[in-house]
């Protein structure tokens, strides 16, 4: 079975680390927010720079809810809007610092050189491509296969293999989950716990063992077949 990378994690680029660099030099702003501590997208002309921690960014649908979409990890530029469209809400998911830069530093970053052009339009690029893949995985597809995509893909794709089998330590929280593959929790809990009692998967505090990565699979090529 391909595995295909549509889980919602941007992760630290080492390509970015020039900007960077460039950001610890010239950001005008610092802010530090806790936890769960909401975060107001920049205004027009600035771009935000996520220095350290993650942050949670959700999107408005088309009923004017909001649904999951990202985890921006250190290393990101984060999305301006207004709040009201597209980019809804930005929740931090650890205690983050962000700076701020203006477009015309930015500009002036990328006329330095080709390598710095390549370096801001990848992180827009990749942007596009999990917006896509958003798109993509609204298909009509059953809560087993989607619940148990999101497992397998994050044991394969940002597991750790270990003795007992592959831990997964950045597991995101079951109403996180739901949120962004568009399932009800109860679903999402329904199905972690019976593959507990199966012996596949076992939580490990916040974290999550997945012990028998084969029978995960094939129970996801059963549901696949169904479908």
């Amino acid at each position: 079975m391909a595995i295909q990378e549509f889980l919602p994690y941007i992760e630290l680029d080492s390509d970015i680390e020039s900007f960077r660099e460039f950001c610890l030099k010239n950001y005008y702003r610092k802010e530090h927010i806790h936890k769960g501590t909401n975060v107001v997208p920049p205004e027009n002309g600035v771009c935000g720079f996520l220095h350290k921690g993650c942050l949670k960014v959700f999107f408005s649908t088309e009923n004017g809810s909001e649904r999951l979409m990202w985890f921006l990890e250190s290393g990101n530029l984060i999305p301006t809007g207004s709040g009201k469209s597209f980019c809804k809400r930005l929740v931090a998911d650890m205690d983050s610092e962000i700076l701020y830069i203006t477009f015309d530093d930015i500009y002036r970053f990328v006329l330095q050189s080709k390598e710095n052009f390549f370096t801001i339009v990848d992180q827009y690029q990749k942007r596009q491509l999990l917006c896509i893949q958003g798109q993509l995985k609204e298909i009509e597809e059953s809560s087993g296969v989607k619940i148990l995509k999101f497992l397998y893909q994050s044991a394969v794709l940002h597991g750790k293999k270990t003795k007992g089998g592959i831990l997964i330590e950045q597991l995101p929280s079951r109403n996180d989950i739901a949120s962004h593959i568009g399932v009800h929790r109860s679903n999402v809990t329904r199905y972690i716990s019976n593959l507990e009692k199966d012996g596949i998967l076992e939580k490990i505090g916040k974290k999550l063992l997945v012990k028998d990565i084969d029978r995960l699979q094939l129970l996801l090529e059963d549901e696949l077949e169904k479908d």
